[in-house]
C-alpha cells in the first residue's frame, strides 16, 4: 500500500521558485525521491504568512522565523514545524542552524595562517547570526593578541542593486584608507562585497596585492558580481536542508528530537583570488609571490616574475630568501608540486601528461623529475602512499 503523502508548508524557503539555494534543493529532492511529501503552501517569511499557516490543514512545515512577532505566531501552530533561520537567538521551536561561530573562527584562522596582523572587520545590521560570527572572529584574534579595527555599516539592503548608499560607501573608503598594507578585511556578511571591493579600488588599494578580503558567509548570487573572486567560509546548505527534513519527518512520526537545536558544521574555507597572497611587508617580494600564485600553473619562469617586480634577480633572490625561506625558483616549484599533488588525489586522476600541463610543467618527464626531487617519490608512488595515509590537501 502506497504511504499517505504528508502535506508540507514552507515559509521563507521558495521551493516553488527556480533559485540557486542548496537547502531548498535538498528539501525538494526529498519530496521527489520519497514521494511522501506534497507541498501545499509556500510564502515569503512574514507575520501574515504564519497567521495563515495556522488555518491550513498541514502535517508539517519548514520555516524561517525572523522576528519576535513571527515567533509568537509560530508557537501557536498545532502541527510540527522546524525553523532554519538564526535571526533570533531562540526561535522557540525545533531548529536547524549553521555553526556561525565556526564560520567566524575559520575566517580569522585563515587570515592568521597567511601572516596578517593588521585586520579590519566590517559589521552589518542583521540577525543574531551576525553577532555569532563576529564574536568568534574577534575572540580568535584576541587569543593571538590582536584586535580588529571595526567598521559598522549603518544600513544595508541586499535586495537592491546597490545595497549601500553613496554616503556609506564614502565612509567605508575613508576607513579602509587607514589600514596600512598589507592588511586584511573580514566581512560579517557578503551582500555588500561588490560595492566595498569597488571602493577599495577607487582609493588605490588593489585586492589582493595591498588588501585581502574574506567573508564569513557565501551567497552564490553575490560571487559573480565581485570584481575579484571572494574567499569565504562555506556553510553546508545542503546538509542543513537534509537535517531539517529529517527533523520534520521525526516530529510528524511522533518521535521526540534528541536536540531542540541541531547545529550544522561548515564545509571549510573556499580560498579564491581575494586572499591569494601572504602578508609580506616587503612589497616587491609580495608582488613576486602574488604573481607566482596567480600564474605559476602557466609556463612561466623567473624572468617573467622579474618583469612584475622591476628589481634585479640577485636582489629579488636575496630578499625572497630572507622573507620566504626559499628562492623564487624553489617557491615556484613548490607551488607546482602542490598542484600536481591535488590532481593526483582526484578520483580518477588525470594522466601524468595532463597533470604536468595543468601544473605549469612541459611534460611528464619534467613532472617526474621535480616531483621526485620535492617528495622523494614518483607521482604514482606518492598517490598510492597518500591514499593509504588518507592525506588531504
Amino acid at each position: 500500500m502506497k504511504p499517505k503523502q504528508k502535506r508540507i508548508a514552507l515559509i521563507g524557503l521558495p521551493v516553488f521558485q527556480s533559485i540557486n539555494n542548496l537547502a531548498c534543493v535538498a528539501i525538494a529532492r526529498h519530496a521527489e525521491e520519497t514521494g511522501r511529501w506534497r507541498f501545499v503552501f509556500s510564502a515569503e517569511a512574514s507575520v501574515a504568512a504564519f497567521k495563515f499557516l495556522r488555518t491550513l490543514d498541514c502535517d508539517g512545515a519548514i520555516v524561517r522565523i525572523t522576528s519576535e512577532a513571527m515567533k509568537r505566531e509560530a508557537k501557536k501552530i498545532k502541527f510540527p514545524i522546524v525553523n532554519v533561520s538564526s535571526w533570533l537567538p531562540d526561535a522557540g521551536v525545533p531548529s536547524v542552524k549553521h555553526d556561525y561561530q565556526a564560520l567566524g573562527r575559520m575566517a580569522a584562522e585563515h587570515l592568521l595562517e597567511k601572516g596578517f596582523r593588521r585586520i579590519g572587520c566590517v559589521i552589518v545590521p542583521g540577525g543574531h547570526f551576525i553577532q555569532e560570527r563576529f564574536i568568534a572572529f574577534q575572540e580568535t584574534l584576541k587569543a593571538r593578541g590582536l584586535k580588529p579595527q571595526l567598521f559598522h555599516l549603518r544600513t544595508t539592503q541586499p535586495a537592491l542593486p546597490q545595497p549601500i548608499s553613496a554616503e556609506e560607501r564614502r565612509r567605508f573608503a575613508d576607513w579602509v584608507r587607514t589600514l596600512q598594507a598589507p592588511a586584511a578585511v573580514a566581512l560579517m556578511d557578503d551582500w555588500d562585497a561588490p560595492e566595498l571591493m569597488a571602493a577599495c579600488r577607487e582609493v588605490g588599494l588593489e585586492i589582493p596585492r595591498d588588501l585581502v578580503m574574506i567573508t564569513t558567509c557565501n551567497h552564490s548570487e553575490v560571487l559573480p558580481q565581485c570584481p575579484v573572486p571572494l574567499s569565504a567560509s562555506l556553510e553546508n546548505h545542503e546538509l542543513l536542508g537534509s537535517l531539517a527534513v529529517a527533523c520534520l519527518d521525526d516530529l510528524m512520526s511522533g518521535k521526540r528530537l534528541e536536540k531542540f537545536t541541531v547545529t550544522v558544521p561548515p564545509l571549510g574555507i573556499a580560498e579564491r583570488a581575494s586572499t591569494a597572497t601572504m602578508a609580506i611587508e616587503d612589497r616587491e617580494v609580495a608582488h613576486a609571490v602574488e604573481f607566482i600564485r596567480a600564474h605559476g600553473f602557466e609556463p612561466i619562469n623567473i624572468s617573467d616574475v622579474l618583469t612584475r617586480v622591476k628589481i634585479s634577480r640577485v636582489t629579488l633572490e636575496r630578499r625572497f630568501r630572507q622573507i620566504i625561506g626559499h628562492t623564487p625558483h624553489e617557491y615556484l616549484i613548490q607551488h607546482r608540486v602542490r598542484r600536481a599533488q591535488e590532481l593526483l588525489l582526484q578520483n580518477p586522476p588525470p594522466s601524468l601528461q595532463a597533470i604536468a600541463k595543468q601544473s605549469g610543467l612541459p611534460d611528464r618527464r619534467r613532472l617526474n623529475q621535480v616531483f621526485r626531487r620535492a617528495t622523494g617519490k614518483a607521482p604514482t608512488a606518492w598517490r598510492e602512499w597518500a591514499l593509504k595515509q588518507h592525506v588531504k590537501l
